[in-house]
């Protein structure tokens, strides 16, 4: 995902500087304006693709240290579950009510391992826990 929008990211400036230069040249003005409007557009599209995609997702097995349910800034209810490996990451999972909050959380028990999926957002810069796969 990282390399795609890096390479989208060549493209359109490449593209924008195509349209730039044969403007200024007043060469093949119909090529020139087409490729400014294309780059233009991919450039777009790719900033909107980091704010819409996830930057990493996957699996991961993680030990518990701590497992809380607290009340979020939006008024949803987060489970967190912190984990004893990479200095105590913290993984979330947001839920409507208290209830599904507490629910999710009850499966974790401190000190096991667990097989979660999670996605990390590159906005927010958390990561957040999407399912328990297994426990090991």
């Amino acid at each position: 995902m990282y390399i795609f929008g890096l390479v989208l990211f060549a493209i359109s400036f490449g593209l924008i500087g195509f349209g730039v230069f044969t403007t200024l040249v007043r060469s093949e003005k119909k090529k020139g304006r087409i490729s400014l409007v294309v780059g233009t557009v991919l450039l777009i599209t790719t900033f909107v693709m980091y704010t819409y995609f996830p930057s990493a997702s996957g699996e991961d097995q993680i030990t518990v240290e701590s497992v809380a349910v607290t009340e979020a800034e939006n008024g949803a209810y987060r489970c967190s579950v912190t984990e004893t490996d990479y200095n105590g990451l913290t993984y979330h999972y947001e839920a409507a009510s208290e209830e599904d909050a507490e629910a999710f959380c009850g499966q974790f028990e401190v000190g096991k391992e667990y097989t979660i999926s999670f996605e990390y957002d590159l906005d927010t810069e958390e990561y957040t826990l999407v399912e328990l796969v297994g426990e090991e």
